[in-house]
């Protein structure tokens, strides 16, 4: 919040500033029902998130959008999870397509999630930048993708072994609430958190027509983000 209210207090301070693209993310967009598509807000209201990351990115989205009504020239991007080559950093995404590559998870979670290619993204925001109208906010995500069709383009693209046994949410969600507990007796962190289930178990059915409509917004298919990620992890003898 602090460091996205430095940057405004800088545009409107530059003589010639021209606009502001602020990165926000779709964890600030409060789940609708199952089968809904979930919209772009009026308004960002942290008190309807879970989770301390959603609520801190919803108050400076806030922020944000409060500036343009007293002048500032800035829009605001969602991205939805992040996934492509070139991830030095080894973000939570690869991290996931490494252990499944190198046969590190025996099972997974009967979940979806929304990934968009981080190359797509950074179109996207570009395209913010030269059409993004002031004031607005823009969903830049993909396409739904159930968890096992993801492990399973995996497995297809790097020839790994083929996870099997897909749990419940239901079930990944209490066993997820037993390693919290035994985490914060050992000070280690869980293997997995009933946070991290819930984003399987919830609806990521995130609406990007309006990104589509008005800025030329285009994605590609998760199967060639795939691909081209896991050509990236065998050139840089990651698996």
């Amino acid at each position: 919040m602090q460091g996205t209210k430095n940057i405004v207090e800088m545009c409107q301070k530059k003589p010639n500033f021209d606009k502001l693209v602020y990165v926000g993310s779709t964890g600030t967009l409060p789940e609708a029902p199952k089968g809904t598509p979930i919209k772009e807000p009026i308004r960002y209201d942290a008190s309807l998130l879970q989770d301390c990351y959603s609520q801190s990115k919803a108050m400076a989205s806030q922020y944000v959008l409060n500036a343009t009504k007293k002048g500032l020239n800035a829009c605001i991007v969602m991205p939805t999870g992040i996934m492509g080559p070139e991830d030095f950093s080894i973000s939570t995404t690869t991290h996931t397509v490494i252990q499944i590559i190198k046969g590190e998870m025996s099972m997974g979670i009967d979940g979806s999630f929304n990934l968009v290619d981080v190359r797509d993204l950074a179109n996207g925001v570009i395209l913010a930048m030269d059409k993004g109208r002031k004031g607005e906010s823009y969903i830049l995500g993909n396409d739904i993708i159930r968890f096992k069709d993801f492990a399973r383009l995996i497995s297809e693209h790097s020839g790994c072994k083929r996870i099997k046994f897909f749990l419940p949410c239901s079930l990944a969600s209490f066993m997820a609430g037993i390693m919290e507990k035994k985490a914060k007796k050992s000070g280690k962190k869980p293997l997995l958190t009933k946070f991290s289930v819930y984003n399987l178990a919830r609806n990521n059915e995130f609406d990007s027509s309006k990104a589509k409509r008005e800025l030329g917004y285009t994605t590609r298919p998760c199967r060639e983000t795939v691909k081209d990620q896991v050509s990236w992890l065998k050139e840089n003898n990651l698996i």
